[in-house]
């Protein structure tokens, strides 16, 4: 399953959300979630390893490209994020 996370990293929507995520499940932030590469050291990013992406176009219109790709965030665009839906049976978004 994919999650895709609208809300900043610090909304009850990631902890319905942390409860929610099998171990194969992805998770994918977007929008306000992209945040989250302000805080390289966030547990999630330990928690959901390898499992756990940024949309590049978000982060953009956020000026924080620079820090994610500094910090070796993992990062998609809209193609990417595609793929990603591709590969899972079913969505699932967390406002």
């Amino acid at each position: 399953m994919l999650h895709i996370l609208t809300n900043t990293p610090d909304s009850s929507a990631f902890t319905q959300m942390q409860h929610a995520v099998g171990a194969q499940d992805t998770v994918l932030l977007v929008e306000e979630a992209v945040t989250a590469a302000l805080n390289p050291t966030w547990s999630a990013w330990q928690h959901f390893h390898q499992r756990i992406y940024l949309l590049s176009e978000d982060l953009t219109s956020r000026g924080l490209a620079n820090i994610a790709a500094d910090n070796g965030l993992p990062t998609v665009d809209v193609d990417g994020f595609v793929v990603l839906t591709e590969q899972n049976e079913k969505t699932v978004t967390w406002y």
